[in-house]
């Protein structure tokens, strides 16, 4: 049977364990991460909606024509 103390340790190396790892993890994803306005071609966005979202100026179409965003 462990000891308070050596559960206690393994605990705190668990938890260290876990940090590292997220820390890693989330370095990784930030540096990955598009810039504003990067990796978005507005000219295939469809709805205006979603081209609000990304910062977009929506043009509404006419008749059977879709919208643009620019």
């Amino acid at each position: 049977m462990q000891s308070a103390i050596v559960q206690m340790i393994l605990i705190v190396v668990g938890i260290a364990a876990a940090a590292i790892v997220s820390i890693i993890v989330y370095a990784q994803l930030s540096s990955n991460a598009p810039e504003d306005g990067d990796n978005i071609d507005k000219t295939r966005i469809t709805t205006e909606t979603l081209c609000k979202a990304v910062g977009g100026t929506w043009t509404a179409g006419s008749g059977t024509s879709p919208g643009t965003c620019a």
